[in-house]
């Protein structure tokens, strides 16, 4: 009986070692899984927040920042309003004409009010299309009429039931009393059933005496429907809120309820239904202050905070504040669960354990072929990110597989992109511009190519005077001029502050040289037109100095090509110039 229990147990022996080998190497592969990607997936989600609150808020001052060029063209800054509208009808209707022409939507209704308790309005119903209300005297009721092209006559379809009166409205009782323009309290209207804010602005009679009140509409349904749009998981959510805690949009959760009576209400976020909404928002609350005017929230930061919901669970929180100079101040919140940011982790683990498990005990060799391909994956998008976190933009992360890594691998390279990208200019970052000029200095067997070094003149100035929103609307306006005169091949990058660089392929002739700067010149010298602190009739230009270097010819690597072109530059500067 001796020789059976011997064979048995050997066949033990060799059979256990085996499998605990293998039971160590899945541990070891669901071990090194887990720790790769738990650390890159926590460090690119957060940058993944930060940047998804950022784009919220770029969209919102996008939506809304038109209002300000509505209210100039219906009542241009310094111009005398007269006190009865009656002998100027057809020249307001056509300066409210051209005032909706320009941001249909969403400013395609334009009103004005005046101290007599006159008004005036144009809604834009089509291109070509339009409704003008008008009422002459307080004790009549607003009249309706319809038209066709700005210089139509005006047809009469009825008029409104009840008695307007424009000065007892809140838009004109706050615009009467500031000189700036003011945004009103997001309100509901009850026709469309949609969010919509109130930008307006007081006018002044020839006296300089307050004469009325110009005013228009901005509805938010698009941004709601932005942030329905975006892609943040099933669990994440983004909204936009008031400081008060009242909802304007939100993903996955209602921004509008019903009260008892069945009438449209506003929700707060503090008391919404959604858990993740309620838990960022009191977070978000207990940072800013609440609705005090006094908060130490910077317009300038991206703000990251950790809180937890009812249930404990934790969520992770990106917000920014959105204000603008007519007293907006609303908060881009971005809140996704923690769990939800680790869940594939989770899976791929469990998948990991179970298919060595499953490995065991059907055959080794599957379970070794398996846990191999998972390992030369995982490993493989491990280094990959690594590279690219190193600078390296080449790495390309694709992959066929449909499940929680694919999704990862995808995920990492939606968000190398945001790596070399300059966030406020869209263009390539300082990152992807090392990258570039350091593979093509050591390709000795490139083609010539040339580094032009610009750095803008007056910058500094427009700047100080004007502030940092248009200094940046001034550096975005002047990247997309400078885009504009370059090839598909070539590369244009924000080096820092007012400098670009380009990268112009097969350029390396005194020629070529001499035309592109001219054309660069030309281009970025041109008047600036996004700029909306610059007062009525100002004229504000850039200029630039433009300093050229050639590979090989002036410098063998990157840092002396960079260095040669700066030098140039320099001594391209007027003596005097910023």
């Amino acid at each position: 009986m001796s020789e059976p229990m011997n064979l048995r147990s050997l066949r033990v022996s060799l059979v256990l070692p085996y499998v605990l080998l293998l039971a160590l190497v899945a541990a070891a592969l669901g071990g090194t899984f887990y720790w790769a990607a738990s650390r890159n997936i926590g460090q690119f989600s957060d940058q993944y927040m930060r940047a998804v609150a950022s784009r919220i808020a770029q969209a919102v001052h996008f939506h809304v920042h038109g209002s300000a060029s509505v209210l100039e063209a219906a009542f241009p800054e310094g111009m005398p309003v007269p006190s009865d509208i009656a002998p100027h009808l057809d020249e307001l209707r056509t300066r409210f004409w051209v005032a909706t022409s320009m941001f249909t939507n969403p400013n395609n209704y334009v009103y004005y009010g005046n101290e007599a308790g006159q008004s005036i309005a144009l809604k834009r119903l089509g291109e070509q299309d339009a409704e003008l209300r008008l009422k002459l005297r307080p004790e009549l009721h607003r009249l309706y009429y319809r038209y066709h092209g700005i210089q139509g006559k005006p047809r009469l379809i009825g008029q409104e039931p009840g008695l307007l009166d424009p000065r007892e409205r809140v838009w004109y009782q706050l615009a009467r009393q500031t000189s700036v323009q003011v945004w009103t309290t997001v309100y509901i209207d009850f026709s469309s059933q949609d969010l919509v804010v109130t930008r307006a602005r007081r006018v002044l009679g020839a006296d300089g005496q307050f004469q009325g009140v110009v005013a228009t509409d901005v509805s938010l349904q698009e941004i709601n429907r932005f942030i329905g749009g975006l892609d943040i998981g099933d669990q994440g959510r983004a909204f936009v809120v008031e400081r008060d805690g009242k909802l304007i949009a939100a993903t996955g959760a209602a921004n509008l309820g019903l009260s008892v009576d069945g009438k449209p209400l506003r929700i707060n976020a503090a008391n919404s239904d959604d858990p993740v909404v309620r838990a960022a928002y009191q977070g978000m609350a207990r940072l800013v202050g609440g609705s005090r005017p006094d908060s130490r929230l910077d317009d300038n930061r991206e703000y990251r905070l950790i809180v937890q919901d009812s249930v404990g669970d934790t969520i992770t929180v990106a917000a920014r504040r959105v204000v603008d100079d007519a007293g907006m101040d609303w908060l881009a919140v971005v809140a996704i669960p923690r769990n939800a940011i680790f869940t594939g982790i989770h899976q791929q683990l469990g998948i990991a354990l179970g298919i060595g498990l499953l490995a065991v005990l059907l055959t080794i060799l599957i379970g070794t072929r398996i846990f191999g391909r998972i390992a030369h994956e995982v490993i493989s998008l491990s280094r990959a990110v690594d590279r690219i976190r190193s600078g390296d933009p080449s790495v390309a992360i694709a992959t066929r597989r449909q499940d929680e890594l694919g999704d990862l691998a995808r995920n990492f390279s939606a968000m190398q992109v945001d790596l070399f990208t300059d966030r406020l200019t869209g263009v390539a970052s300082r990152m992807a511009l090392d990258s570039l000029l350091a593979r093509l200095t050591s390709d000795r067997r490139a083609s010539p190519f040339a580094v032009l070094f610009i750095d803008l003149n007056e910058f500094k100035p427009l700047n100080d005077q004007f502030g940092h929103d248009d200094g940046d609307r001034a550096l975005i306006e002047i990247a997309g001029r400078i885009k504009a005169c370059l090839r598909a091949e070539d590369l244009l990058a924000r080096r820092s502050g007012d400098e670009f660089i380009v990268v112009a392929m097969g350029v390396s002739s005194p020629e070529a040289l001499d035309s592109l700067k001219s054309k660069l010149r030309a281009r970025i010298a041109a008047p600036l037109e996004t700029l909306t602190n610059v007062p009525p009739g100002r004229v504000v230009r850039l200029g630039a100095a433009i300093g050229a270097a050639c590979w090989p010819a002036d410098a063998q690597d990157a840092e002396a090509l960079l260095k040669s072109a700066d030098e140039a530059m320099y001594r391209d500067k007027p003596a005097g110039r910023r």
